[in-house]
């Protein structure tokens, strides 16, 4: 389903784990081809995966977006962000603040 961009916001757990930076190729790809994997977001129009996908757009000046929406228990979306984000690319920073959340979920448990 399509939203628009400037309802979506990025989750707030995603910016202590991943950074957005780097989007310039991104950016480039998806003037490109367009956007090849909708973002998902949660009940809350937050965005699960996706967030550097939502950077660009929003660079682009894209108004809508698509998206697929799921409902997660707030307790969990930590989680999700995670397993999401398990193909990518990530800095030292980004594993070390993966190892951390996941520690944390896992203690929880």
């Amino acid at each position: 389903m399509k939203v628009k961009v400037k309802s979506l916001r990025h989750h707030p757990k995603n910016a202590e784990i991943y950074s957005l930076d780097d989007l310039d190729d991104l950016a480039s790809s998806i003037e490109d081809v367009g956007l090849l994997t909708p973002l998902v977001i949660d009940q809350h129009n937050q965005v699960i995966s996706g967030n550097r996908r939502l950077a660009c757009v929003q660079q682009l000046g894209w108004t809508d977006v698509e998206v697929s929406k799921t409902d997660i228990n707030d307790d969990d979306a930590e989680l999700f962000i995670v397993h999401h984000n398990k193909q990518r690319i990530k800095t030292y920073r980004e594993l070390l603040n993966e190892y951390h959340t996941l520690n944390r979920i896992h203690r929880r448990s």
